[in-house]
């Protein structure tokens, strides 16, 4: 403790500029979690790119689209966050924490997603288009699963998952996706 304190007097007779200025290199992000942050920003962002060309039967332009999300990680969170009271195709964006699974129109599973299988369960057959990156999503009946390769992010799609949900998904989609599964 007394090093601390040394430390702080340091810093105060250095002045309040360099102290600030010091303070914002002692603070700044880390590389990992800036490149953490942009990661999951650009997962939101492809989520809610995805739901343009998605069909959700007998939706209303004027519908809200709800957009859940199964996580423990903030920087998902604050990503999505970031999209709350967008519009996209006339359907004002609102994002909400899952479980609950009420309401929702999409469902976000990021890998840190506590039982991830119950949670495939309880939306599987429903109008919910479910995208994430938890490992062996496809295989539990999730329609997107985000995979990293080499330094960018991909997504397969799972075909039998959207027909089951009676989504529809346009084929530019379908044209973009590292593999399709029928």
């Amino acid at each position: 403790m007394p090093h601390v304190l040394q430390f702080m007097a340091q810093l105060h007779r250095l002045g309040p500029a360099v102290a600030a200025a010091l303070f914002a290199v002692l603070w700044a992000p880390t590389p990992a979690l800036a490149q953490a942050q942009a990661e999951a920003a650009l997962k939101a962002k492809l989520t809610l790119s995805l739901t343009r060309f998605v069909q959700w039967p007998g939706a209303a332009s004027g519908d809200p689209l709800r957009v859940c999300l199964a996580q423990r990680d903030a920087a998902i969170s604050q990503a999505f966050a970031e999209a709350d009271g967008q519009v996209v195709n006339g359907r004002r964006i609102q994002v909400v924490k899952a479980p609950p699974l009420t309401g929702c129109n999409v469902l976000f599973v990021h890998a840190s997603a506590e039982r991830v299988s119950d949670l495939m369960r309880a939306v599987a057959g429903g109008p919910i288009l479910v995208v994430g990156d938890a490992d062996g999503m496809l295989n539990l009946g999730g329609m997107v699963e985000f995979v990293p390769v080499n330094d960018s992010i991909r997504f397969d799609i799972n075909m039998a998952a959207f027909r089951q949900a009676q989504l529809t998904v346009s084929s530019q989609v379908l044209k973009l996706a590292r593999q399709v599964r029928e």
